[in-house]
């Protein structure tokens, strides 16, 4: 046994829980942030082990490795925590508890994330600048802004319910702390695109009040925690989307059939304040867009040309997510095989168009669920990037305009889902509910799109009108096959989404 398994092995002893990890890892394969469903485990292994607290509670940060039978390992920041059986954390923070029926020793082993003892230790550790020696390497700490975490006596500590590859967690009504669950090698996309941004004086961010990063030889630093400020009267963009369908949709059970001329009238009429937030974001985001373009020279931020390489690049890859999606064995899919000629043929249109623009660095994976909108404005979050690509992927320059099919589909998504959350999917209701849904989606898409484009002027970041217009729309295409995919692994119910507009737009 080597001396860093001796140092980990010892630390689970000491605090009896070794041969804990079969339960860490049928914990996190039920986790959201996991990205787990639908895989098997074939091993986990604690890697990296540090003590925070040996009296109660024990806390120990621990980065847990599970292995899939598929051959890919993924490495997780889970904190743990060990209470006495009976504790209150059972009853009041239950879905954070490990089951483990194992256990040799009466104790509740629970993910420490939520629990507001680990939360304030966290704090203080960014606020103090700490450093904590770990077996493998270091977790350092640092603030920029020390005096800002001073928050005495925490308030409270609500974790959100929102699916993400993190854990977020708003402490009083001072701090918004983001806790990173993928430990991934390379350089991390959060914070070079954090940085940058804050760099450039783009402002539609929650300023970064510190970090916790993970250090060990031979990797780039890993983000564990960010702490930035609490936006006070925020409200998610997602949640503000299905506000304005809701009210919507109870309009249209009142009218019932209309033709699309009527449905877009009463979108127009009932929906003027979402449709004036969809411009505020289209010339937010193509501020951020702006910004990326003036990456420094030389660095990993800095724009490239697009070229007619880019666009034959692109087309090949397209098409071979949708083959890599169409080799899976899914009924559900079959409507798609039937159409995946048009489908291919959007991207093949590609192929042809002039190169013009520049390729940047993008937010990568931008949705309503990604913004927050508070008394000043639109905020954007989470620069990770689409969870289910890899690191590398993640970080690639490619057009804005990626960024701006995502937004694009989060409308039609959001349309759908407030359907879900009112009536049965196949339900009459639900056909006549979906065309007003179409209706405020596309006049949202159009809100958005022609702000974006007012805002970018001149400025020679997109190619020429038509050219772009062609290759947004491949990306959306690209999109929602991306989302049929994630969708296959995480709620399979919502693929129609997805697939209706693939099938809409193959047809049309």
């Amino acid at each position: 046994m080597s001396a860093h398994d001796a140092a980990i092995t010892g630390i689970l002893l000491e605090h009896r829980i070794e041969g804990c990890e079969e339960a860490l890892g049928a914990y996190v394969s039920r986790q959201r942030w996991g990205g787990a469903q639908g895989r098997t485990i074939s091993m986990v292994a604690v890697v990296d082990a540090a003590v925070i607290s040996a009296s109660e509670p024990v806390l120990i940060h621990t980065l847990t490795a599970v292995t899939f039978t598929d051959g890919h390992t993924t490495r997780y920041a889970l904190p743990l925590g060990i209470r006495p059986m009976g504790d209150e954390i059972t009853t009041r923070m239950p879905d954070f508890i490990i089951p483990w029926p194992e256990a040799p020793d009466p104790i509740v082993l629970y993910d420490a994330v939520g629990d507001s003892t680990y939360i304030e230790w966290l704090l203080d550790a960014v606020r103090e600048q700490r450093v904590l020696p770990t077996t493998s390497g270091t977790l350092r700490c640092s603030s920029k802004d020390p005096d800002a975490l001073h928050t005495g006596t925490l308030s409270s500590v609500r974790h959100l319910r929102v699916e993400q590859s993190n854990t977020s967690v708003e402490v009083g009504d001072a701090i918004f702390l983001k806790h990173m669950r993928r430990v991934e090698t390379g350089a991390s996309q959060e914070l070079e695109m954090a940085d940058a941004l804050e760099a450039s004086g783009f402002t539609h961010l929650a300023p970064m009040l510190g970090r916790a990063v993970w250090e060990t030889s031979g990797e780039e630093p890993s983000p564990l925690v960010l702490v930035q400020r609490f936006l006070h009267n925020s409200t998610e963009g997602w949640a503000l989307a299905l506000t304005s369908l809701r009210d919507l949709y109870a309009n249209a059970e009142s009218v019932g059939h209309a033709d699309p001329a009527e449905r877009r009238a009463m979108v127009d009429d009932q929906d003027a304040a979402f449709l004036a937030e969809s411009m505020r974001l289209g010339k937010v985001i193509a501020e951020m867009h702006l910004a990326l373009a003036g990456g420094r020279p030389g660095t990993d931020m800095a724009p490239a040309p697009l070229t007619e390489r880019s666009l034959n690049t692109w087309a090949n890859t397209m098409t071979s997510e949708l083959d890599r999606l169409l080799a899976r064995d899914e009924p559900a899919l079959d409507p798609l095989r039937d159409v995946r000629e048009a489908v291919v043929a959007r991207f093949d249109q590609i192929r042809g168009l002039s190169p013009g623009g520049l390729l940047t660095r993008i937010h990568g994976d931008l949705h309503l669920g990604q913004l927050l909108r508070n008394d000043t404005g639109w905020v954007i979050l989470d620069f990770e990037g689409e969870p289910d690509r890899t690191p590398e992927e993640r970080r690639q320059l490619s057009s804005p305009l990626r960024d701006v099919a995502a937004m694009l589909r989060s409308f039609d998504y959001a349309a759908a889902a407030a359907i879900i959350e009112r009536t049965a999917p196949d339900s009459a209701e639900a056909e006549i509910l979906r065309g007003y849904g179409e209706a405020w989606a596309d006049a949202n898409r159009d809100a958005f799109w022609s702000a974006y484009l007012e805002t970018i002027g001149s400025q020679p970041i997109l190619p020429a009108p038509g050219p772009s217009l062609v290759l947004r729309r491949a990306f959306e295409v690209q999109k929602a096959i991306y989302e049929i995919g994630y969708e296959l692994g995480h709620r399979p119910s919502w693929v129609p989404i997805p697939l209706r507009f693939l099938l809409r737009g193959a047809n049309s």
